[in-house]
């Protein structure tokens, strides 16, 4: 019953006031020429306080109408404004040193995060929870990589110099882990290639942060140390969008 109820006022409000204004409107334009030039005997005309009711009931609903397109249009603005405002913190350039878990971000480095929290609410503080990529203002060393990017999921690291990387690791299909690969002890590894690393799992409690954001800052369940390296690829040198750079005027 409250959902036909609610149905049944959505109808009455959105369709069926807007729809009596117009069609009152123009019944009206149509006395009046009919009153102005129409001239024969007998003529039928609307009593003075009748007129006055119609014209009163089509003015309330034309304003109800006026007052739906704009509110519609202020809702659209707030959306437009909103995703703008949600794509400055999608994609931006970090203003100041950020601390995100067990990695120090420096500033300038290009962020790229989504966030299914952020509603485009202007005045929100910097987070990066949620983040995807990074490429650094300068190298960063993490994981036992010096790196000048970062791709989050799957974990890979784009290399800033050569450098020699290890322990390797290789998955045990008889313990159904991640082992140490004792024929490879290392890798050589040149600048620009992309190391690839197995992360594994942090625990938490799943239910305590069902429909929050996940922890950020230097709480972020971020644990470089605990990557196991994989191997060492050629190309693609990691993706990271650049800034959002709002348009219009």
């Amino acid at each position: 019953m409250p959902l036909f109820l609610s149905t049944l006022l959505n109808f009455i409000f959105a369709t069926l006031i807007p729809l009596l204004g117009l069609v009152l409107t123009g019944a009206l334009l149509v006395y009046a020429v009919y009153v102005r030039w129409i001239d024969i005997q007998q003529k039928w005309l609307l009593t003075p306080r009748a007129l006055q009711v119609l014209i009163a009931v089509a003015v309330a609903c034309n304003a109800w109408l006026g007052l739906r397109m704009y509110m519609s249009h202020s809702a659209q603005q707030a959306r437009v404004d909103g995703a703008s405002v949600r794509a400055s913190r999608e994609r931006f350039v970090l203003p100041q040193d950020f601390q995100y878990g067990e990695l120090l971000i420096p500033a300038g480095s290009l962020i790229n995060r989504r966030d299914p929290f952020d509603k485009g609410e202007p005045g929100r503080p910097l987070a990066l929870h949620g983040l995807e990529a990074v490429r650094f203002a300068q190298p960063v060393e993490l994981a036992g990589v010096v790196a000048s990017a970062l791709q989050v999921l799957p974990a890979r690291l784009e290399l800033a110099q050569d450098q020699r990387l290890g322990p390797v690791y290789r998955y045990d299909n008889a313990t159904q882990s991640w082992v140490p690969n004792k024929v490879i002890s290392g890798l050589a590894c040149k600048k620009g290639q992309i190391a690839v690393f197995q992360v594994p799992p942090i625990a938490y409690d799943v239910q305590a942060e069902v429909g929050k954001p996940a922890p950020d800052g230097p709480d972020a369940r971020f644990a470089p140390s605990q990557w196991l390296l994989r191997a060492c690829e050629n190309g693609p040198a990691i993706t990271v969008e650049p800034a959002f750079a709002p348009t219009g005027g």
